[in-house]
């Protein structure tokens, strides 16, 4: 009996120790799953920082910070956990996930437009990039019936783009209410204290002065002005107002022109101005108002000293106003995807093809445009000093060029039909002649530094100028940037003895590409990048357009203008070639149908062709 006793206490005691061993086995791996789908969780779901947007104008921004704040959780959980510290890092994706759209200001600031539907079919990014990325648009739609939309007035849009893997960042664009102004005719204005495109510097970023005289000069008592107003980023009724200036200040310098009246038609305002982002750009708005409610009022650009958190994406941005609605439409892709684009389909359809070109028709050299034909002549600028050297932005919406300002050369971008102009660069040596990269994201341009012409490159707003040459002695100038590369070809040398190389967007791997026995001078490279045509010299010493293969090989002159040509510029479809002799000249690409398009007095040269592609 004891013996059985004894037998059932050891079974028993073996089926609870087995029992025991199990249920602690299972709720450890409960605790295991249950971590795990906790980290799962926050792998999907790592803040809503770094996945969403609030849907709130006024909601605040992520920068760096919220990637701070995930490195921080991420060092953390590797001290428990180094394979979830991992897993966690690897989900934050690299991709374009959100795009919010605001108006007239920052988040905090402007006006909030909405969440872009993202992920759609967009034929320029194809276009510029293949066909991997023909499903990077995006497009919003905004109704505008709330609001007033002065005609010809200036707005700005902030495109917000998520990268969960780098944060949010935004990007500008400026955009103009079609129509003409309703401003008055009879008020004039002057802002004397910031000079257009200034840089202010950290010392002066607590009180930004805004001063000058606004008067109107129809009357004949007192300066007609009753207030000036000042505001940021925005036009009245839609930038962030800074306040009123104090008015009716002495400026005899004034009065003494135009009348004693307005000896006291001067104005004075101050704001504190340190809370704008280290290398942001702002436009300033500052009104002059009668007191019958008529108004004047004039824009000014400044940038802020310093430099912003270098960009991810890639970004395009088009805004057309239609009635009641703004639609917004682009393209936005991680930069890392991208490494080179392809050449340019000639099988596509355009809506307009024009040419931009230099003339002194009027008695100054400015930008014109015309047809292909040479009708429908238009003057696009009308500056006081000399402008030349036009280049097309890929998408032929853009037009950058080289404009004399107050003695010096200086590179300015407006839009095809020679509104909204932007002075883009500010130092004190002459730019010049800029070229778009095939993207449209920057801009290759000439600078006279050292006593010699050297190459840079720089972003399409003018940020982030970087030298690519440093060849003493020898001028590197007339670039060129290839038509589907991030890399530029340009003209080196000295005088007689001309080359033409090619270089990286970074300036590493120079090689020469142009074989000795000639001059080789201001080159062009066809769309497919097959071709480039260049200003070389006949037999008779005069300058003739040349055309070879991009290796060097197969040299060829292909005009036969009497009294020379030079500067050739392909089309965009690769049918035709511009150059310049006295007047502009239009020929096929091999050479054939030479044709005469303006026959001025004067000079007509520097044609390129300006084409935009049908929707």
């Amino acid at each position: 009996m004891k013996t059985i006793t004894i037998i059932l206490i050891a079974l028993f005691l073996s089926v609870t120790i087995f029992f025991g061993v199990v249920l602690i086995k299972k709720s450890v791996n409960d605790k295991k799953i249950s971590s795990l789908e906790t980290d799962t969780a926050s792998q999907t779901n790592p803040g809503t920082g770094l996945s969403e947007f609030t849907q709130s104008g006024s909601s605040s921004s992520v920068d760096n910070s919220g990637t701070a704040a995930a490195s921080e959780t991420s060092t953390t959980a590797s001290q428990t956990s180094g394979t979830a510290a991992e897993t966690t890092a690897a989900v934050l994706s690299d991709k374009v996930e959100d795009i919010e759209i605001y108006l007239d200001g920052d988040k905090d600031n402007g006006i909030f437009l909405g969440k872009a539907d993202y992920g759609l079919p967009s034929n320029d990014a194809a276009l510029i990039y293949g066909k991997d990325f023909a499903d990077f648009g995006f497009n919003l739609k905004f109704d505008t019936s709330k609001y007033t939309f002065e005609p010809g007035s200036i707005h700005t849009l902030y495109v917000y783009v998520n990268i969960p893997a780098f944060g949010i960042e935004y990007f500008k664009e400026e955009v103009t209410i079609p129509g003409q102004a309703n401003l008055s005719q009879s008020i004039k204005m002057s802002i004397d204290s910031i000079a257009d495109n200034e840089t202010i510097t950290k010392d002066k970023l607590k009180e930004i002065k805004v001063s000058g005289w606004a008067a109107d000069l129809n009357v004949r008592e007192g300066t007609g002005i009753s207030r000036v107003e000042v505001y940021i980023d925005g036009p009245s009724g839609f930038g962030k107002k800074l306040g009123d200036a104090q008015i009716n200040l002495e400026r005899t310098d004034v009065g003494n022109i135009y009348g004693t009246n307005f000896n006291n038609c001067g104005y004075s305002f101050t704001f504190d101005g340190s809370a704008l982002e280290p290398g942001s750009s702002h436009k300033l708005f500052v009104y002059g108002f009668s007191p019958d409610g008529s108004y004047q009022y004039i824009p000014r650009n400044i940038t802020i000293k310093g430099s912003l958190p270098e960009n991810h994406a890639l970004v395009n941005v088009n805004a057309v106003f239609n009635n009641n609605s703004l639609e917004i439409s682009g393209w936005a892709i991680d930069k890392k995807f991208v490494s080179e684009g392809v050449p340019r389909s000639t099988d596509v359809a355009y809506s307009m093809k024009k040419i931009a070109f230099v003339s002194n028709k009027s008695g100054n050299e400015d930008v014109w445009s015309m047809n292909l034909d040479g009708s429908e002549l238009t003057q696009l600028t009308n500056d006081p000093g000399s402008d030349q050297y036009p280049a097309v932005s890929p998408d032929g919406k853009k037009i950058a060029y080289s404009a004399d300002i107050g003695g010096t050369w200086q590179i300015v971008v407006m839009n095809w039909d020679g509104t909204n102009k932007q002075q883009i660069t500010t130092g004190l040596n002459r730019h010049g002649f800029p070229s778009w990269s095939f993207d449209g994201k920057y801009i290759f341009i000439e600078i006279y530094i050292d006593e010699n012409w050297e190459i840079f490159v720089m972003d399409s707003d003018g940020k982030n100028l970087k030298r690519l040459t440093n060849n003493p002695g020898i001028d590197d100038w007339h670039p060129c940037a290839h038509p589907f590369e991030y890399k530029v070809i340009y003209e080196t040398g000295r005088t007689d003895s001309e080359e033409i190389w090619e270089m990286g967007i970074d300036g590493n791997n120079a090689r020469r590409i142009s074989k000795p026995g000639m001059r080789y001078r201001v080159p062009k490279v066809s769309m497919d990048g097959q071709k480039i045509a260049f200003m070389g010299y006949d037999s008779s010493g005069r300058p003739q357009v040349f055309l070879m293969d991009y290796n060097g090989e197969n040299v060829a002159q292909i005009s036969n203008i009497e009294t020379g040509a030079g500067l050739p510029s392909f089309s965009p479809d690769d049918k035709l070639i511009a150059f310049s002799g006295a007047d502009v000249y239009l020929m096929n690409i091999d050479g054939s149908s030479q044709t005469q398009l303006t026959n001025f007095a004067g000079d007509d040269w520097g044609a390129v062709f300006i084409y935009q592609v049908a929707k």
